[in-house]
């Protein structure tokens, strides 16, 4: 297994080496380029794309020259009734040998066949890309939910470490005399709370990292650290949404590609339904040897060549009930089309308008994270001079505490509102711009 490490790949290590020499620093770019290349899911998606080249492959074949080596050796012996009367001769033998050859010269059916092939190729390549969008988005997800397990347990450290000053404060307090027992009954009933809240958090860090290390197909053992450049740097929405501006969504969307190409093979099933009606037109020809037994040294040179023309003339009605399923699917296939673009615009409106408010929303955070300091720092100064219980501190902490819960979710809220966004023009790679 390669490993993934900051900076690029480090040709050679295993999982093993990675385990026991240093713990992997998985980058977001890392990442995708190990999703690509390595990733079962992806691999699976990349095969179909190869099948459907081949497939291509195959009717192309029916266009172009067909030619075969044919030999038989055979014994005869006729009965009675040969030629409408008794025939009285001894068997005999017969070898024949040909070289055969066809070749299309017009069959609209074969001609439709390709083209119908190599649409469903670019179909199963847009398909392709589709299904990489997705597991990239999936794989981001999965990192910034990781993220901010990370950073909800170091706020946890952070609120026992205050609780635990206030607990310490709070039994210099009753030793003094200053406070009653419920104060410090009170700090170390927060301090068990939280205590209760930080194994909560580590659960859930294990939980997503073994998700994360379980779609990128990595040792569920092996060491793995997240870069946090990617949240750390938060940029402000205008960085992205220059490419709104510059490309229309049907050129960055495969999703869009994929159905506009589907409905293209529609209108060709439609008009190749039609086609079916005029006739075939094939140039065949046969050489070769004609002698009683192999290599008898009696061959005689045999040979035929024609021009074959095909044309149905009934046929059941089969025709023209596969061309009004054809003209109904290509109806489908439009409807779909309709669909997919609203859908894919909403979604291009609600992630840009989302971005906005919840890169907004980081800033009013980070306000509430500052007057909550000041909160606390206000509290102890007036618990430290007994003008009040440390239910006035208890419930700053707990402020303060809310104060960076909020500033954590609005940085991963918006985390996922720029992978929406960058879902919705068409690359989740665009998430790092």
């Amino acid at each position: 297994m390669t490993a993934l490490f900051a900076g690029g790949l480090y040709a050679g290590d295993t999982a093993s080496d990675a385990v026991s020499e240093r713990p992997e620093i998985l980058t977001v770019a890392a990442m995708f380029e190990h999703i690509k290349t390595q990733s079962p899911r992806v691999l699976y998606e990349k095969e179909s794309v190869r099948r459907a080249l081949e497939r291509s492959f195959q009717q192309r074949a029916a266009l172009l020259p067909q030619l075969s080596i044919r030999a038989q050796q055979s014994r005869t012996q006729f009965g009675s009734g040969f030629s409408g009367g008794g025939f009285d001769g001894p068997p005999f033998n017969s070898f024949t040998s040909r070289v055969v050859g066809s070749q299309t010269i017009f069959d609209t059916q074969k001609y439709s066949n390709y083209r119908l092939a190599k649409l469903d190729e670019a179909v199963a390549s847009n398909d392709y890309e589709v299904a990489l969008q997705d597991i990239l988005d999936q794989a981001v997800q999965l990192y910034f939910t990781h993220l901010r397990d990370l950073r909800r347990v170091e706020i946890v450290q952070s609120n026992i470490q205050r609780y635990t000053e206030l607990l310490d404060l709070a039994r210099d307090q009753f030793a003094a005399g200053v406070v009653v027992k419920i104060d410090v009954t009170r700090a170390e009933v927060r301090v068990a709370t939280e205590q209760r809240s930080l194994m909560e958090a580590k659960a859930l860090v294990q939980e997503s990292i073994l998700q994360l290390k379980a779609l990128l197909d990595l040792d569920l053992d092996a060491t793995l650290l997240l870069d946090r450049s990617i949240i750390e740097g938060i940029n402000a929405p205008p960085s992205l949404k220059k490419y709104a501006n510059q490309e229309k969504l049907v050129d960055l969307r495969p999703e869009l590609q994929s159905q506009q190409l589907q409905l293209d093979q529609a209108r060709l099933a439609r008009k190749a339904a039609a086609w079916q009606r005029l006739p075939s037109i094939e140039l065949f020809g046969e050489w070769g040897y004609d002698t009683d037994e192999a290599f008898d040294g009696n061959e005689q040179e045999g040979w035929i060549v024609g021009l074959r023309a095909t044309m149905p003339l009934f046929e059941g009605g089969r025709i023209a009930a596969e061309r009004r399923e054809a003209i109904s699917a290509e109806r489908q296939r439009e409807y779909a089309m309709r669909d997919l673009v609203n859908r894919i615009q909403r979604e291009f409106r609600f992630a840009m308008i989302d971005m906005d408010s919840r890169y907004s929303q980081i800033e009013i955070a980070r306000d509430e994270i500052r007057l909550g300091h000041e909160e606390v720092k206000q509290a102890t100064e007036r618990y430290r001079e007994g003008l009040a219980d440390n239910r006035e501190l208890i419930d700053a902490q707990q402020n303060l505490a809310d104060a960076e819960q909020s500033h954590l979710r609005a940085i991963y809220l918006y985390g996922l509102s720029r992978l929406a966004f960058a879902r919705a023009i068409g690359s989740v790679e665009r998430v790092l711009e």
